[in-house]
């Protein structure tokens, strides 16, 4: 931020210091009146007064203002901004919550910036207050400087005021301010000193002049108050007062009055004079360094109290003066016609070394620049570059670098490297350029100035990396770089490394990590970088070199590491001054952070913050950047119309987009289409991507779009395609040692190859993917299908693969299938309803401790739902069978109420859906093992019909195990004879008996008495009344020659029978059972 004093500021934003002026109270009244306006604009030729009436009208009416005195060097609006912001630091006695620096990266939006600037700049002032900004025609009319000043206007506050002191009329910017009526002009003929005003001025300077000479006094100076007061000089000096010249330049009538009172100074004030022109101001302490005179301090003061054009500012070492722009100039004019040759030169170089001493560095750089003394100016320029630019003044900086000579610039890389550091990121392809041409000159070196080498090469990459455009341009700047710091001294250095060690390999490690990732140092790079990261001292070089290093930590999968980073860039800018770009940054490494966790609320509301800073600020350098975190949230939880409305913006920001970021537009534009099942348009979409990630020469979005692309291709029908596209993707996520990319190409690769019938592979892949997936603790990837990562959920849990993790997997994402996947049971339901054998309820897998609450009413609903199938019943059927004895509205008003207590005792209303009259347990929450037994039944039924084709004994085995699993005894038996569940019961335990015994007949028929065996056996212990199952138990016990065996089950079936029935077996199963007898 900005330092607590800085001397040359001092006088640009002070308040002159008046001796006694006469009050003009009709003029003060015209102010008055005017002063509603915005803007008040005061113009005059030189010496009419301007700068005195408004200091004395402020000090008569005791507002509150900032007073800023223009110079050229303002015409770079970032000098500006700087000493207007050290004044307000200077009055707050702080530097928080002063205005923030003009930096170069708001140039992309200087509205935006200067908005947010004078708000802050205002909030400093008391109400009512004036900013006056004197001598406006100093600045250059292509200066943007007059539109900050209208967003001044803009943002002013009731009660507030912009006076500007000017020499000419306002700018045709401000034509509009006129038209409005919000700028009240005070001009030459409202300045011009009445006759009652110019006899008071000659009074009040004591002069004895009668009226006949006061009104040739007038007569002669037209109320020109320069003119006035230079008469009333030369009247007191000679006795007389001389004609004026015919002349219309207020600078030649000035000079000429001015000559004849500066002749009748004496010698030691006119050497003062002189000696001191070409500073700007002037303390007691540099008049007598510069001219040697002890009573260098009392010649100023008696100059201020005489009125000679001299005026006074505190300072804070004492007094500072400052002569009025007219009079220096006539004494410049003479210094330069009295200090001739060498004399001149030796006084303008002592200046420059007194105005640098006193940190007027702008005022010396320009001095030496005049008297041609390049060495030394130089010598300035190169001290003071970090410095200029971190306050954003790259500007002025790179003015001064262009006043050089070309024979001297063509020979030193420091000029040319600050002169590349001036374009970084106003034009970073210049930049770059200039960077390459520092670097051969710091190469030609006889001696190796490492120093400038290695900041020339971490100029130049940051270059290539923050334009976007062509990776390719890396590879000579890391070799370069890596040969520089090859050695390992600096490593081991008791002070550590330089700035310049730690920026180069900040910036040679993104460098591999963008170009090489396949680099086989890169991990000692990256270990090195990321502990350098925070020895780089500029602010928004730290905030950038970190962006990217999470880049690289969130895109490796390394998220523990890379929420450390998070941790500790939020610990950092605590503070309520940081800049808004290290805030957007920040934002955007939340975002990503967020994004890849599959955190969609915290990734999108650090989206929208960082937005917000962006737009407010006007910092947008990495918006787009943001915006496609924002998307990947967005489409990773399946919110297409955020993330539409997110790719709008991208769009919308595109005109000076740059190549990796159309890259991105087009890549998240095809995701979007992917989601949305317009193949076609997110294949064109990728094709584009996949050109301009190529193009871009960035292996890491290569592989982005090869993975993306692999899965469009496999959709479209081009499995042998999308099978080289992911088998690249793979090799290269090994060889750079990628787990995300790993991870995510081969569930890519598994979805495809299942859905292709390679079943063997498509498993080896998954079971490879999921462990790394474990291992690492991944929940989202880009190019994330909900569909696609459901379907192989199912898979994994089916197969056994990493239950644990995939369930974890399914819970965060909120996965489902297009069919909710019944047949599954350990996919992890949030509840679980078990209705064959006891009546059970599990939430996350585990029995509910609420049936004490769900009792009465509440659960007869729960379970009357279950007992009518689970889905689309009616609601006046399921009040009737409530409520069957009571009028229809109040069973209706009852079920209402019942429903939003059995909701309520649940925990998620989405659990019993209703829609249209209709009431259903919502498959996506609640398995039902009613619902799987009938889904299962369909399956056996099936495979059964085609059990002669490509059905394996293995399918069929598996359907027989799950149909034991599922049937634990008769539906709903703890309700007894219930009518309500009686016929559904029958029904279902008839259709589990028939597909018992065809699964059983199939293994018998293939020989598989033992299969068959187990199928009875288990059949008979969910329900030992099934006859037909000891039947045919008996004789597969028989085909295995296993009799003894076969007669212990007839006797089981009698005892049963006659324990439950009262009844002996059938005929048929007694003919069954002595047929066995006869072969014992």
């Amino acid at each position: 931020m900005y330092p607590r004093t800085h001397p040359g500021a001092l006088t640009k934003t002070t308040r002159p210091t008046l001796a006694s002026v006469l009050a003009r109270e009709q003029l003060f009244s015209v102010l008055d009146e005017r002063q509603h306006a915005s803007v008040l604009w005061v113009w005059g030729p030189p010496g009419s007064g301007k700068t005195t009436l408004v200091a004395s009208y402020l000090e008569s009416r005791e507002l509150d203002s900032h007073w800023y005195q223009l110079d050229s060097g303002d015409s770079d609006v970032a000098t500006f901004f700087y000493f207007m912001g050290l004044a307000v630091t200077r009055a707050r006695g702080r530097p928080s919550g002063s205005p923030p620096l003009y930096t170069s990266e708001y140039r992309r939006d200087l509205g935006a910036f200067s908005r947010h600037y004078f708000q802050s700049l205002y909030a400093s002032l008391e109400l009512p207050f004036a900013l006056v900004l004197d001598n406006y025609q100093e600045v250059s009319p292509q200066s943007a400087f007059h539109s900050a000043i209208l967003d001044a206007v803009a943002e002013l506050p009731p009660h507030g005021c912009i006076i500007v002191i000017s020499r000419s009329e306002p700018p045709a910017s401000m034509v509009r301010l006129r038209a409005n009526q919000a700028m009240q002009m005070l001009g030459w003929n409202d300045l011009r000193l009445l006759r009652e005003e110019s006899d008071a001025i000659v009074k009040l300077w004591g002069a004895d002049i009668d009226e006949a000479g006061l009104g040739q006094i007038y007569e002669k100076t037209q109320g020109w108050a320069a003119g006035l007061i230079l008469m009333l000089d030369q009247a007191a000096a000679t006795g007389t007062t001389t004609a004026l010249p015919v002349a219309s330049a207020p600078q030649l009538i000035f000079d000429y009055l001015a000559g004849e009172v500066f002749q009748k100074f004496d010698h030691a004030t006119r050497q003062l004079l002189l000696m001191t022109a070409f500073l700007p101001q002037v303390t007691e302490s540099m008049a007598i360094e510069l001219t040697g005179e002890p009573a260098a301090g009392d010649i100023l003061a008696r100059l201020h109290r005489g009125n000679y054009y001299v005026s006074m500012r505190s300072g804070s070492t004492g007094p500072v003066y400052a002569y009025h722009p007219l009079f220096r100039e006539f004494l410049v004019t003479r210094a330069c016609e009295t200090f001739l040759d060498s004399k001149g030169q030796r006084l303008r170089r002592r200046s420059a070394a007194l105005m640098e001493a006193e940190g007027m560095v702008d005022d010396a750089v320009d001095l030496l620049n005049q008297n041609q003394d390049w060495m030394e100016s130089k010598r300035l320029v190169l001290e003071h570059a970090t410095e200029m630019l971190h306050h954003g003044r790259a500007d002025t900086l790179e003015y001064w670098i262009d006043e050089f000579p070309e024979s001297i610039l063509e020979q030193d890389p420091w000029l040319q490297y600050w002169r590349a550091s001036c374009r970084f990121l106003t034009s970073q392809r210049e930049s770059r350029l200039l960077y390459e041409e520092a670097f051969a000159l710091f190469a030609s070196m006889e001696t190796e100035d490492r120093e400038g080498l290695l900041l020339t090469c971490a100029g130049a990459m940051d270059s290539i990396i923050h334009e976007l455009d062509d990776f390719s341009l890396l590879d000579r700047w890391i070799e370069d770089a890596g040969r520089l710091l090859s050695s390992t001294e600096w490593q081991s250095r008791k002070s550590g490394p330089t700035e310049a060690e730690a920026r180069a390999t900040v910036s040679l490690f993104i460098s591999l990590v963008l170009r090489q990732p396949h680099h086989p140092e890169i991990k000692q790079w990256s270990e090195r970088a990321r502990k350098l990261c925070g020895r780089l001292r500029e602010t928004m070089s730290r905030m950038s070199a970190q962006l990217l290093v999470a880049i690289n930590l969130n895109y490796t999968g390394q998220f523990s590491q890379a929420k450390e980073l998070v941790t500790e860039m939020r610990a950092m800018f605590e503070s309520p001054d940081v800049p808004p770009l290290a805030l957007t940054i920040l934002k955007d490494i939340e975002a990503m952070y967020y994004m890849l966790n599959a955190d969609r609320d915290a990734c999108l509301e650090a989206v929208y913050e960082g937005i917000e800073i962006a737009e407010s600020s006007g910092v947008d350098a990495w918006t787009t950047h943001l915006l496609s975190n924002g998307v990947g949230g967005a489409l990773g939880a399946g919110d297409l119309d955020t993330a539409e409305e997110l790719i709008v913006k991208m769009r919308e920001g595109s005109r000076e987009i740059r190549r990796l970021d159309l890259c991105n537009l087009h890549y998240y534009s095809a995701w979007l289409d992917m989601l949305r099942e317009d193949y076609v348009a997110a294949h064109r979409e990728l094709k584009t991507a996949l050109r301009l990630a190529t193009e871009t020469g960035c292996p890491f979005y290569v592989m982005l779009c090869r993975t993306a692309m692999a899965q469009v291709l496999a959709v479209l029908g081009d499995e042998r395609r999308a099978a080289s596209q992911l088998r690249r993707v793979h090799e290269g996520a090994r060889e750079i040692d990628n787990p995300l990319f790993e991870f995510m190409s081969l569930m890519v690769y598994a979805h495809s190859a299942f859905e292709h019938g390679r079943e063997r592979s498509a498993l080896n892949s998954l079971r490879y993917a999921l462990g790394v997936g474990r291992e690492h603790g991944f929940k989202h990837f880009l190019w994330w299908q909900p569909a696609m990562m459901a379907k192989l959920c199912v898979r994994a849990l089916q197969a056994g693969i990493e239950v644990e993790y995939v369930k974890d997997l399914i819970r965060q994402r909120n996965l489902m299938p297009d069919e909710p996947p019944l047949e599954v049971e350990e996919w992890p339901w949030p509840f679980q309803i078990r209705a064959f054998g006891r009546f059970e309820i599990l939430r996350d897998g585990k029995p509910m401790g609420f049936f004490a609450k769900l009792q009465g009413k509440p659960m007869e609903l729960l379970k009357a739902l279950v007992g009518f199938g689970g889905d689309d019943i009616q609601e006046f059927k399921l009040a009737e069978s409530i409520w069957p004895r009571i009028d229809g509205d109040y069973a209706q008003r009852s079920l209402t109420t019942t429903l939003h207590r059995l909701r309520k005792n649940l925990g998620i209303d989405q659990v019993v859906a209703l829609r249209n009259g209709r009431l259903a347990l919502d498959p996506r929450f609640c398995w039902l093992d009613l619902r799987a037994f009938e889904e299962l039944t369909r399956k056996i039924d099936s495979c059964l019909k085609s059990a002669g084709s490509s059905v394996s004994m293995e399918c069929v085995n598996r359907l027989r195990e799950r149909l034991l699993e599922l049937y634990r005894g008769p539906f709903m038996a703890s309700e007894g004879d219930d009518p309500r569940y009686v016929g559904l019961r029958e029904r279902l335990r008839n259709k589990f008996e028939r597909c018992v015994g065809e699964l059983a007949r199939y293994f018998e028929t293939a020989g598989e008495w033992e299969l068959a065996v187990d199928c009875y056996i288990r059949s008979l212990e969910v329900d030992e009344l099934a006859e037909a199952f000891y039947r045919r138990l008996m004789l597969c016990y028989r085909e295995l020659g296993r009799q003894a065996e076969a007669v212990d089950v007839y006797n089981t079936c009698k005892r049963v029978f006659n324990a439950e029935l009262n009844i002996e077996p059938s005929p048929e199963t007694k003919a069954v059972y002595e047929r066995v007898l006869r072969e014992l």
